[in-house]
């Protein structure tokens, strides 16, 4: 039986995106509308990027870089992540199936603590992003109805983002809201998957590690009796069985977002540093205060995901350390088989890695960083040399 913290994780990210036996139409078909959408938004930015750069209107890329950025990040993320559906689904059961019940109370008192920092930054994480999303997106609205008709102030016509299309927006009030209402809609399911696949990641990973702590807690109190089972109702054996599951589930989390972190580490840089430099040309205060909300939101996503890496990592490594400690030399010679299997498994950390190569830890939250400085260094002298 799955307690009430899976059950939640379970019924959010599984029943409506992954579960595999419901039909496919009934499964897939909210993508007969999201794709063609998509395809016109990227048809149309792209369009109009190529537009600004050929007659080198600098500041005009600038506003126009991030949300573009943003658009391609999430559709190479959704390109990565909707093959692997059937093996997150996957995940998630077996991952349930280990989940029990019969924890102690010191067990419950570290479970509680690590589900609630879970809770907390995926509730600020997602919250902070939808409110950032739905500050930059409606702002050029308000700016054209303060000034058009508390003003009274002549003023084209702006929408979330600057885009190609074959009508004018500006003399028909029906087809700018329509064209508003698009680009809003689109952009938000873009940020529903830049943002959602990062939170996916992060709760398999912090209930993955959790399951490695209070596995660490179950191997501290195992000594070695005749039955070896400890007070929680635990043998050596099963203990083997439940840690090797582990080390799989691990794998196979890696095996399925190894290649959305290495497309989020290639562009999470560059993406903060436009909002960055956006922020430096904004019309105003509230733009200004957008970009760097969205710059926020960039770095914040990666740590939680560098910090939960880490600490899978940490999990999976500190159980053979308690191994050292255990009583292993008065045990049988079986029991001391099982604890040297336990060390040497533990020896491999579990973790996330960037297509299998760098290792995610807090280290490579500064290099992000360090290079998104760079890049914003390196856009300021451009701009700098264009002004010139």
């Amino acid at each position: 039986m799955l307690n009430i913290q899976y059950a939640k994780v379970k019924i959010i990210f599984f029943n409506r995106f992954l579960e595999e036996d419901r039909p496919f139409i009934t499964k897939n078909w909210r993508f007969f509308y999201i794709v063609p959408a998509v395809l016109v938004h990227l048809i149309s930015l792209t369009t109009h990027m190529g537009v600004l750069i050929s007659k080198k209107q600098v500041i005009n890329v600038a506003h126009m870089l991030p949300p573009f950025l943003v658009s391609i990040h999430a559709t190479l993320k959704a390109l990565v992540l909707i093959p692997k559906t059937a093996e997150i689904s996957t995940i998630m059961k077996d991952l349930g199936a280990l989940w029990r019940t019969n924890y102690t109370d010191k067990q419950t008192k570290e479970k509680n603590r690590l589900l609630k920092r879970l809770n907390f930054c995926n509730k600020a994480n997602f919250w902070v992003a939808m409110v950032g999303t739905a500050q930059y997106l409606i702002s050029p609205m308000l700016e054209i109805l303060i000034r058009r008709f508390i003003l009274q102030q002549p003023c084209e016509l702006l929408l979330p983002v600057p885009a190609s299309h074959p009508f004018d927006l500006n003399h028909n009030w029906f087809v700018y809201t329509a064209v508003y209402f698009f680009q809003s809609y689109t952009m938000f399911l873009l940020v529903y998957v830049y943002n959602g696949s990062e939170l996916i990641l992060i709760t398999i990973c912090g209930l993955l590690a959790n399951e490695f702590v209070m596995l660490k807690d179950d191997l501290s109190r195992t000594t070695p009796t005749p039955n070896t089972i400890n007070e929680n109702g635990i043998g050596i054996e099963e203990f083997i069985k439940k840690h090797q599951k582990l080390i799989r589930l691990s794998r196979q989390l890696d095996n399925v977002f190894n290649r959305m972190i290495f497309v989020e580490l290639l562009f999470v840089g560059i993406t903060s540093c436009a909002f960055r430099f956006a922020g430096e040309f904004a019309r105003g205060l509230i733009y200004t205060l957008s970009n760097y909300v969205a710059v926020t939101i960039s770095l914040v996503t990666v740590f939680y995901v560098c910090y939960y890496g880490e600490l899978l990592t940490s999990a999976s490594v500190h159980l053979g350390n308690v191994a050292y400690k255990n009583l292993w030399y008065e045990g049988s010679k079986e029991y001391k088989q099982a604890i040297r299997l336990i060390i040497k498994r533990s020896q491999t950390p579990c973790g996330l890695t960037s297509l299998k190569y760098a290792a995610v830890s807090l280290n490579t939250f500064t290099k992000v960083v360090s290079t998104t400085w760079s890049y914003f260094s390196l856009m300021n002298s451009v701009y700098t040399v264009a002004e010139q």
